[in-house]
Order: C-alpha cells, then sequence, then structure tokens
C-alpha cells in the first residue's frame, strides 16, 4: 500500500523531540536556580537571625544577677522574636554560667521554601549561636559629680533638668549595684554642686583639715577685729548668727584652696602634692566658706551705701553695743568687715538675692546639698540623689576636685584604694548643664563681685583672689575673664586627675533653650580621659541614655563567640 505523502512527512518529523528533550534538559537547570533562591533567601534570614541573636544575648548578660533561667529564657524568647517575628522561630534552652557569668544562646527560624518540589529540600532552617560573658567582676570607685544649679530647674522636654539628672543617677546607681560587673566591694561617692560644695556640717565641724585656728592667711580677709570681738575663728561667727536666724548656721561649704593646692588631691600640710612642691603648710587647710554682711541694714535685697550697691546685707552694720555703734563716715570696707556686728547681731533680715531665689546672709552661694562620700549603701546614695534641688550659680572646678577628693586615698577623706591597686578602678562622671561663672556686681561696688569660692575680686582688706589663681589666669576684672581663670583651673584639675589614673567621664546637658557655649563644651571635651567618654545631651531622655550607656561601657560586657 502506498503511504501518502504527507505522513511520510509527519513520521521523519524531528521538531516534537527537540521541545522534548529541551524540556527534559531544563529541569536541572529549573532546579539550580530555584535553590539558588531559597538557599539566598534562607542565607539572608540567617544573617538576620545572627544579629538578633547577638543583640539578645548581650542585653541577656546585662540583666540584674538575680534574674532565674526561666526568666532570662522568656525575656530571650520575647527578644528574638521583637527582632524576627515568632512564626518558624525555635529558642533553644539557655546554657547559663556565673563566676564569670557565661550566657550561651543558640535559635533556629524556619526559612519559606519555595522550589521544593524541584530541588527536593523542603525545609531550610537557620541557625544562630552566641554566647556573651561579663570579665571578672571588678571593683570600682566611682564619684558621681552632679551639677544642681539654678538652671537645672528649667525643661529639658520630657521632663526638667534637675528630675532627669535624679532619674540617670538613680538608674546609674541601680545598675552597678545589680550587675555582675561589680563586686561587692563596688562604692560610689555623689558630689552635688553649684557656686561652691558641701560637706556634712555637724560630722566635719571639726575635722582635722578644718582651719579651725585661724592659721590660714585666707581666714580673715572678709572680717577684721575677730579677735577684739572674741571670735577663734568663722564657725565661731556662724554660731553667733545663728542665735539671730536659725537658717544662718555654717551650711558647709568650703573656700577654693590656693594654687596649685585647688587642683591637686593632697592632704593639708603636706610638703608635696602629687610630686609638686607648691603651697604648703597654714594656707593648705580648708577655710569654712563665710559671705559677710556687706554694708546696708539688712531690710533689702539691695542697699546703697556710699555709691556702692550691696547684694548681701543680712544684718545691720551696729549693733545696741558701745564697741558696735553705726558710723556711716566709715568706709564701704570696714563697714562690711567689722567683726563686732556679729558679737550681738540685730536687724536680722532673711530675704532672696533677686529673682534667683538665692538666700542672702553668711551661707550666701552656698546652695547645694552636702556630699556623700564612698558607700555601697544604695539606700543612702539613692536617697540624697532624691532630694537635690537646683539653685545657685556654676562652679565645675570644686565639684571636679570634690569629687575626685572622694576617691583619693591621698586626700581629707582618704577613702581610695591605693592608685598603684590594680584591682580598683576609679571613675569621675561630671555632668553639668552650664559654664564656670563667677557674677560680678551689675552696680558700682567696692568688692567688684558676688561673693563666690574664692571670695571677691577685692576683699575687705584689698587681697584679691590671685593666690587662688595660676599665674596666666590673675588680676581678675571682669566675669569672661573669671570664667576663663576658672576653666583652666579646671582643666588643670583635670589633666592632674587623670594623671593618677581617674577615668573621666563627661556629660554636657546643652538643651536647645539653654545651650551650652562652644568653650563650656570644649572644655567638658578635653577633661574627657577619650573623646568616647565625652557626652553631650540636648534632652531629658538623651540624658537619662547618656548615663545608661556610661554604665554598660564600663561593665564592659563582650560577646565571646
Amino acid at each position: 500500500m502506498r503511504v501518502p505523502k504527507s505522513l511520510r512527512r509527519f513520521a521523519s518529523s524531528r521538531d516534537g523531540n527537540i521541545a522534548v528533550i529541551f524540556a527534559l534538559a531544563s529541569l536541572p537547570i529549573l532546579a539550580f536556580a530555584g535553590a539558588a533562591i531559597d538557599y539566598g533567601s534562607a542565607t539572608r534570614l540567617q544573617s538576620k537571625l545572627q544579629a538578633a541573636t547577638d543583640a539578645t544575648v548581650l542585653t541577656l548578660c546585662q540583666s540584674p544577677s538575680t534574674a532565674s533561667t526561666a526568666q532570662l529564657q522568656i525575656q530571650a524568647q520575647t527578644m528574638v522574636a521583637g527582632y524576627v517575628g515568632s512564626t518558624g522561630l525555635t529558642v533553644d534552652p539557655l546554657t547559663v554560667t556565673s563566676n564569670p557569668r557565661k550566657i550561651v544562646l543558640t535559635t533556629h527560624l524556619a526559612s519559606q521554601v519555595l522550589f521544593g518540589q524541584l530541588t527536593k529540600v523542603m525545609t531550610l532552617t537557620p541557625l544562630a549561636t552566641a554566647q556573651c560573658a561579663t570579665p571578672m567582676p571588678r571593683t570600682f570607685e566611682i564619684a558621681l559629680v552632679l551639677d544642681t544649679t539654678g538652671s537645672m530647674n528649667s525643661s529639658g522636654g520630657s521632663t526638667t533638668k534637675m528630675q532627669a539628672a535624679q532619674q540617670a543617677a538613680a538608674n546609674f546607681i541601680d545598675y552597678v549595684h545589680s550587675n555582675p560587673a561589680f563586686t561587692t566591694d563596688t562604692r560610689i561617692s555623689i558630689v552635688p554642686f553649684a557656686a561652691a560644695v558641701a560637706v556634712d556640717p555637724t560630722t566635719y565641724r571639726n575635722a582635722w583639715w578644718l582651719d579651725l585656728t585661724a592659721k590660714s592667711s585666707y581666714h580673715w580677709n572678709n572680717v577684721t577685729g575677730a579677735a577684739a570681738a572674741g571670735f577663734a575663728n568663722r564657725l565661731a561667727i556662724f554660731d553667733s548668727l545663728k542665735t539671730t536666724n536659725s537658717g544662718w548656721g555654717w551650711a558647709g561649704c568650703l573656700e577654693t584652696l590656693p594654687y596649685p593646692l585647688n587642683v591637686q588631691d593632697g592632704k593639708p600640710g603636706a610638703t608635696v602634692q602629687n610630686g609638686t612642691i607648691g603651697a604648703v603648710g597654714s594656707d593648705s587647710y580648708y577655710v569654712p566658706m563665710f559671705a559677710p554682711d556687706e554694708p546696708g541694714n539688712g531690710t533689702t535685697t539691695s542697699t546703697n551705701y556710699q555709691n556702692n550697691w550691696s547684694f548681701n546685707s543680712y544684718i545691720n552694720d551696729s549693733t545696741n553695743a558701745l564697741t558696735c555703734k553705726a558710723d556711716t563716715s566709715q568706709s564701704f570696707p570696714s563697714a562690711e568687715g567689722r567683726a563686732c556686728k556679729y558679737v550681738n547681731p540685730v536687724g536680722a533680715a532673711p530675704t532672696n538675692y533677686g529673682g534667683a531665689g538665692i538666700p542672702n546672709g553668711p551661707n550666701f552661694a552656698c546652695t547645694s546639698k552636702p556630699l556623700q562620700r564612698l558607700t555601697s549603701d544604695v539606700t543612702v546614695l539613692k536617697t540624697l540623689v532624691s532630694n537635690l534641688s537646683p539653685l545657685g550659680a556654676t562652679n565645675i572646678l570644686e565639684g571636679l576636685m570634690w569629687g575626685w577628693r572622694t576617691l583619693s586615698p591621698n586626700s581629707v577623706f582618704g577613702d581610695g584604694a591605693a592608685y598603684s591597686t590594680s584591682t580598683v578602678t576609679k571613675i569621675i562622671i561630671l555632668m553639668t548643664d552650664g559654664a564656670n561663672s563667677w557674677s560680678d556686681n551689675p552696680y558700682d561696688n567696692y568688692n567688684q563681685t558676688l561673693f563666690f569660692s574664692m571670695g571677691y575680686f577685692k576683699n575687705v582688706d584689698g587681697t584679691s583672689p590671685n593666690g587662688r589663681l595660676p599665674p596666666s589666669s590673675q588680676n581678675l576684672a571682669t566675669a569672661s575673664q573669671a570664667r576663663n581663670a576658672l576653666d583652666t583651673l579646671t582643666q588643670l584639675a583635670c589633666t592632674n586627675a587623670k594623671g593618677t589614673g581617674v577615668s573621666i567621664y563627661t556629660v554636657g546637658f546643652s538643651t536647645a533653650s539653654d545651650p551650652i557655649d562652644p568653650q563650656g563644651l570644649t572644655l567638658l571635651n578635653g577633661c574627657a580621659s577619650s573623646q568616647s567618654q565625652s557626652f553631650v545631651a540636648s534632652t531629658s531622655d538623651a540624658l537619662i541614655a547618656a548615663f545608661d550607656k556610661i554604665a554598660k561601657s564600663i561593665g564592659t560586657l563582650r560577646l565571646t563567640q
């Protein structure tokens, strides 16, 4: 039988075979491409899971030492799920060891498979593991030096700046107390500062390092005729004034020491301060800060006496005693310095200086709470923090120096471990929202300034603060010059403290409505031990975050895998 031509062509055609062969040959290529897509997706997911696992395990190591393994497990599950989602997530049981604390975290996360039918791989489950460890617990001595000046009462955003500082300090204390990176021997001191720094006036009234016998050449520079009036020292004047006004006893503030002792941490009477021979002997003892009664009748916040304006007249210039009658012909310094008016003071007038709310009286400029020496008592520390209140001018020098003195093995308290002790780390955390300020008197005045921890630009006896200033910063005439001098002293103090091994962190609380100027920020940056230890916070929340970061950096957690 003859086959039709059309059927012969169909039988001999190879076109369909090519399509079938191509289809069969494409299957491995499709499987390979599908596998690349599935494994690429799993790899990206694994990277995300590893980052989440790393971050979580570091947080777990920062948790309180009292946290149980079960609590840590729940925290791990919640945190990792927050990063990558809970679908397909498995968090293995934690491995937790102590002394030193070490936590191992392993996680798994199912990855979506799109081409399993081709690749015959139906599941992909990336795995991540990480472990963290705290170093062996170390002992720290930490001084929190906190600005409590009047500007701290202004807004920092969500709270006042003072409230933010209180929260930040309280959080810091809790962290140090509960974190296993700190031994139980770790201690903290708190030094509130404004224009001066105070110690507890009852505890330290008879301290060996106070100038109780008026041997310092600075003791009577704003009082004349003290011996004739029967006063052995400044504390005796405070005692007399206290009989007139109960708030006029010594509040615990101290004057600035002479240079270079005011930037060193040695003991009074020592012949060498940190290897540097300087002013020693009687002038190295601490003089209780006493603001003299400025001329006037004590009834107003400002008084014009012989064309000189007073802002701290708190009693009459004379008393009922025959030997201390008023004499309007006496000069401004004579009226200001006469000691007889303190014997039986009359005309007591407790008022405030202008709109600043600073109480007048013998404790003028002494507005901060007394400092707390090194202690591990959390209740004592947090009680002081909760009682801080903002008032006064800014004296960063005295805040920093008293912070250092609380850590020093050499200074008045002698609480700190020896600088050579390798097992103890000393840290100062200095927080301020302003710049050094010594206010000048805005009107004509013999003293030229408001009272300060260095006295006046011109004291009753005609002396100046030159003895307390470095040679390059003497003969002050303006508030700007005074600030520069205080900045110079502050920087010297920072350098000297760091030279003994003290590590310094600084926090500038610089808000948009009340910024710290470039000179102030430069001072803080130069004072810090490194760039990474200098912080600037622009809001209350940022301040709290800065203290939190400092606390965690001190603990020095690390990933070990």
